[in-house]
């Protein structure tokens, strides 16, 4: 399944939608794209990703130190249950910002 990504600004906040799978094979299309967001305040719209492997944890928990160490902030929002799990099992929902809604995220 081809990952597909898109940006939009709203409210202050680049939302990043994402849909397909993030896995090794489609992490670096996704990493490319935030590379090329300029914001300070990201939101990734997880709700049409399924599936998530280590490689697209790593990805997350990388920009979540890069944008909230440099005064930035970076939140995840609508995570399908089997990604969410993920998150869980690694314990990274102490640690990042997960929100329910890309509203809640931008609130």
């Amino acid at each position: 399944m081809d990952l597909q990504v898109r940006s939009e600004e709203r409210g202050g906040w680049t939302v990043v939608a994402v849909s397909g799978e993030l896995d090794a094979d489609t992490v670096p299309v996704l990493s490319d794209h935030l590379d090329g967001t300029s914001g300070e305040r990201v939101v990734l719209d997880l709700s049409g990703v399924p599936f998530m492997d280590t490689t697209g944890l790593s990805l997350m928990l990388d920009w979540h130190r890069r944008l909230d160490g440099a005064g930035g902030q970076f939140r995840m929002a609508s995570l399908q249950p089997s990604v969410h799990k993920l998150f869980r099992l690694t314990e990274l929902t102490e640690v990042m910002h997960i929100h329910e809604s890309v509203a809640d995220a931008t609130a």
